[in-house]
């Protein structure tokens, strides 16, 4: 086996677990009550081990068939996990800040003020409202564009496959008609968890497709 081949095998199985380990800390963060310092861990976490399992599914992927829609595929996911983690840092530090303000007030300040606050929250809100809105546009992106490179692969396959581009036109449909203000701040769907599920079966698909991989750079 060439030294192309073992590394491709062995983005393969990086990706695999790294982005197993993206969705779990995807849920963690989202779901479950953690301290905040193990909060920030996990929702910090996310992006860069979502670019990581986009590597490894891009290796799984051109090993069949290379070209532009795996690659772009991927390019899409890791400007998203970059976008994500930019999103995440910048809307902890606007809570964070407002929290301290409006503490600040305290009991006794006057209606005018809090006003004041209020308008202040929203014009910061409106900056990780739109960041939200790249990432979701460019993980939507990248999930259509995989799930089309999925549609021949023999370990993914085109239910799999139609069933990722389904979900991230929806994603990307729901942002796009909501835009500036994400779906679930209006009272809409959300389809990032439903992502989230797809991008998991993906992930794990990508660990058992090792054998597979190996096989065909051994010219099985």
């Amino acid at each position: 086996m060439s030294e192309a081949h073992r590394t491709r095998l062995a983005w393969m199985r990086t990706g695999g677990w790294c982005g197993l380990a993206s969705i779990g800390a995807y849920l963690a963060a989202a779901f479950v009550p953690l301290p905040d310092m193990l909060a920030y861990a996990a929702a910090f976490a996310f992006g860069p081990l979502l670019a990581l399992g986009a590597i490894g599914l891009y290796a799984a992927l051109s090993l069949r068939k290379d070209g532009p829609l795996p690659q772009a595929a991927a390019l899409f996911a890791v400007a998203g996990g970059i976008t994500i983690l930019i999103m995440l840092a910048v809307q902890q530090a606007i809570f964070g800040t407002m929290a301290k303000m409006t503490a600040a007030l305290g009991d006794s300040a006057s209606a005018e003020a809090r006003a004041a606050i209020e308008r202040v929250s929203d014009g910061l809100n409106s900056v990780h409202f739109g960041i939200d809105v790249a990432w979701d546009v460019l993980i939507s992106t990248a999930v259509i564009l995989f799930g089309f490179a999925m549609w021949r692969h023999p370990r993914f396959g085109k239910i799999f496959g139609g069933l990722g581009v389904a979900l991230g036109l929806l994603l990307l449909g729901f942002n796009l008609y909501y835009f500036p203000v994400p779906p679930a701040s209006s009272n809409s769907i959300d389809w990032g968890p439903f992502v989230a599920l797809w991008l998991l079966g993906a992930f794990g698909l990508l660990l058992r497709a090792q054998a597979w991989a190996k096989e065909r750079a051994l010219g099985g």
